[in-house]
Formats: C-alpha cells, structure tokens, sequence
C-alpha cells in the first residue's frame, strides 16, 4: 500500500504562516485527517486544523507541547472520527529527513494515537520553501509502529502543488523524443507531470483524445475507466480506433492504441471496465491525483463532483452543446466549456452541469426508459445531439488546458471556467469562481474521504448489463476457438504418432 496526504490550499497558507516564523524557531501543531481508501493508496486528507494556544507548546531552539495540548487534540478527533497528525518545521528546502528528537517524538505519538483514534499517525514536515515531507506509522506488532514515508503530498486549491518523495517516487528520464515539450516549462515541471496518476472516466469522443494529450504530454502512469465497447455509430468521433475494433471494450481498444503511439516505454496504462458509480470504479479513482470528468450522464458527474471535495481530487469537466437548425441542412449553434473542480473552486453542481432532479431520475433507472424520455421537454439533456470530433477536438484541447493551468500556474495566474462560441469564435470567461455559500459539496462534504466515499458507490444494472452482454457475444466465438484446438491437437497426435 502506498501512502499520501491531500491538503487544501487555504490549510496549506495557515500552516506556512503559522510553522515559518520570522525568527526561524521551530514550531509544531496537530492536525485531524479523514482517510481515504484507494485500490493501491490510502491518502490522510486533512480535515481540521488545530493550532496551539501559547500556553500548549514551548520554544526552545526545537519544540515541544504540553499534555493538555495533546488531551485537547484527542477529545477532538474523538468526537469528530478522525485520525490524528502531527506537524513541525524545518528551516531547510525540499524533502526532509527525520532527526533522532523527531523520530522519537512521532514513535511516542504513534501508539497513543492508534488507541485513542483507531487509526495511524500521519506525521509531517514543511521546509521553508513550501515542500512537505511525510509519514505514517503503522503498527506491525505488539508495540512495533514502522514509519513508512509517504509518497507524494497535494495541495489542492486555485492551483495543484506536489511534493514528491523521489526515494519513493524518483525522477523519470527523458530523452529527445519530449525536448519540445520539456523547452515549454522546464524538466522540473516535467518531473511532476510524469509522476502524476490520471484517471479518464468515460472514453468517448473527448476522453479518447484527452488520453492520447497526456501520453504525448508526458504523462506516464493513466487510468482509463468506461464500461462500454465500441460501435460502429462510435467511429467518426473515437480517437484511435477503426472497424477491427468494434464489439471491444473502449478501454482495451483505446490503451492498445495509447500503447502504440506512446513516445516512451515507460507508460502504464490501467484498462478497467467499470463504471465510476460502482464500488471497483471508484475505488480505481481515489488512486488518482487528478481526474478528468468525460461523462454525459448526470449520476457519474454527481458522484465525481462528491468525489472532489470529499478527497481533494481536482475533476476537469466540461460538456458539448451544438444543435442543427429547423431544416436540418446547417448548424444552428455550438459551444463548449471547460472547468477544474475542487475545494476552492466551484463545483459541478454550482457550475450547472448536473441537476440533482436528473440524478434521481437516473438512478430510477428512468433515463434508460425510451417511453419515458420520449414525453421530456425538447430542450432536456437527453435529447441532445451527439458531439463530432472536431467540436471533441476543442472541448479535449480546453480541458487539457485547464489541467496544465493548475499544474505551471503561469506568472502566479489561474485558469477559470472558459466557455468558447463557436458561432461568435469568442471565449467568455466571466463566471464565478466559488461555490454557493450555501454549497452542500464545499461545505458538509469537505475532506469527509471514506465517510462519504463508503457511501456513494452502488450496484449500476447498466454497467453491469453493458458487461454481460459483451461476454455473451464472445461465448460462442470462445467455443468454435475451443472446438478448433481440440481439432488440431488430434490432427497432430495422429501425424506425430501415425494414428
């Protein structure tokens, strides 16, 4: 298992204020963090931020708290069902190593936060240069508690900050095949890009195209998420993908293709069939540091907007809206936008690209209804038209833009929402930034991790439907494979043996 740490920017700004001081005395504070339950990584996702009162810790060249700092810390974090983290300050850049005075004092800690909270202590370091370093300690017998250094740290916010354990996680190589890329922003910044984990959910028009931007960006370690299989409506709008790849799943045709056309061999590509609603698909996510949102139905864009704020997962969205005119011989209209969601920025919901009404009648099951979508209003999402790959081509070049603006932050600035006209050939940008007041998403499920998370997934009869059918159709191609075998191993046992 692997471990991280998720932190908000707005925590990430009082930390820094509070653990850097002027006069260069260490300092420390405790923290409360919700869990978050990956496929291949558990992610403390900071919560609560509780700092000392002056009485509660003592500066002395190192630092230390007082017992009636760590009983305040306790009562908290049982109330609240959280874990427990502890951090200080080094005056030093990048990642740091423990001192004896530091293991010591995380070693102390472990045993007695494990009892108190039934879970681990996450311990962490900040250098003056804004790099995190961190740790959790994880109990391996009776009073044996082994640190295991985390390997990245995020900071979520306008823009998205990652502090890499490169013992962990060391540096990639790079040779002329990225030279252009890496002349744009830098081998440190490319760095980062390569060590990144995407996940894509859904591949179709736009989420063929993101996939094969990250690869030729450098992104090296992508998950690709969709249980559909490609039809033949599919072909004029997949990226990648041609006749021999009908009755396939998406995923397995498109990471084939990634594959091929990849500039390094160093790509890892996971292909699940599952859908972001069930258990296996989210769970695939949460292992992601930034997830991009290729959806159309409103049910998967609910749970990816939960997702977001409920473990500090930047989710890029964005959505098609194009319609032919009343005599349907030209294009009335077309336009598409793009956005980043997460704590700090506004959400999905907010963003109106869902309704929660529309989320009830999909998971009704009513949406799959022909009768019952036939009586809705014209103007419905359902009723739209399908995207065509050059309007695709856009909305994907859109959405790569805003991953690359949260990650260079190009002169200090932040891509918002942008929403281009095709008719007009102009972008607005002029929406809000932040959630409703409000917002149940920036609120009440803020840093919430495996609380909220253990409680959205559920059974998608569609997803499953979609499988079921696929193995079926191959059954019978299965069997005449079979009957071929057994027909050529006799052949050969009668011509080896002369039987």
């Amino acid at each position: 298992m692997n471990y991280h740490i998720a932190i908000a920017e707005e925590h990430d700004q009082t930390l820094f204020h509070h653990l850097i001081r002027m006069d260069e005395q260490e300092d420390l504070c405790f923290v409360l963090y919700n869990l978050s339950s990956g496929n291949s990584r558990n992610t403390a996702i900071i919560k609560e931020l509780i700092l000392p009162y002056d009485n509660e810790r003592m500066l002395h060249g190192n630092v230390s708290f007082t017992a009636a700092y760590f009983e305040r810390v306790s009562s908290l974090a049982l109330k609240k069902k959280c874990g427990i983290g502890f951090i200080h300050c080094h005056y030093a850049n990048g990642w740091q190593s423990m001192s004896r005075d530091d293991i010591d004092a995380e070693k102390m800690l472990a045993p007695r936060v494990k009892a108190i909270t039934g879970l681990p202590l996450f311990g962490l370091t900040l250098s003056r240069d804004r790099f995190w370093s961190a740790r959790t300690w994880i109990k391996e017998g009776p009073k044996n508690y082994v640190r295991h250094d985390c390997k990245s740290i995020r900071v979520v916010g306008k823009g998205l900050r990652l502090s890499i354990n490169e013992q962990c996680y060391p540096k990639l190589s790079f040779d002329e095949a990225f030279s252009r890329t890496i002349s744009a922003w830098g081998e440190q910044k490319q760095a980062v890009i390569s060590r990144l984990k995407i996940c894509i959910v859904g591949l179709g028009s736009v989420g063929s195209i993101v996939a094969e931007a990250l690869v030729k960006t450098g992104f090296r370690d992508i998950t690709l998420l969709d249980f559909d299989v490609v039809k033949k409506k599919n072909l004029d709008r997949l990226n990648g993908i041609g006749f021999s790849s009908i009755g396939k799943f998406k995923v397995l045709a498109i990471g084939k293709y990634l594959e091929e056309v990849s500039a390094t061999t160093e790509l890892k590509i996971d292909m699940l069939t599952w859908s972001i609603i069930e258990k296996e698909g989210l769970k695939a996510a949460l292992d992601a540091d930034v997830i991009f949102s290729c959806v159309d139905r409103p049910w998967p864009r609910y749970i990816l907007n939960v997702i977001s704020y409920a473990n500090l997962i930047p989710v890029i969205d964005g959505g098609i809206d194009s319609s032919a005119n009343r005599r349907g011989d030209n294009l009335e209209q077309a336009r598409w936008k793009a956005h980043a969601v997460n704590p700090g920025r506004r959400c999905l919901c907010c963003l109106g690209q869902y309704a929660p009404e529309d989320v009830a009648l999909e998971q009704s099951g009513l949406l799959e209804d022909p009768h019952y979508i036939k009586n809705l209003p014209k103007d419905h999402f359902i009723h739209r038209g399908e995207n065509v790959y050059a309007f695709s081509l856009g909305l994907a070049g859109m959405e790569m833009q805003q991953l690359l603006s949260l990650l260079l932050q190009p002169r200090g600035q932040y891509c918002g929402p942008k929403e281009y006209n095709f008719n007009s050939g102009t972008i607005d940008s002029d929406f809000e930034f932040n959630c409703k007041p409000d917002c149940e998403y920036s609120n009440d499920m803020f840093a919430t991790g495996d609380k909220t998370n253990n409680y959205i997934f559920t059974e998608h009869q569609f997803a499953k439907d979609g499988r079921a059918a696929v193995v079926n159709a191959l059954e019978p191609i299965q069997k005449r494979r079979s009957l071929h075998l057994k027909a050529l191993l006799i052949w050969l046992k009668k011509k080896v043996l002369g039987r």
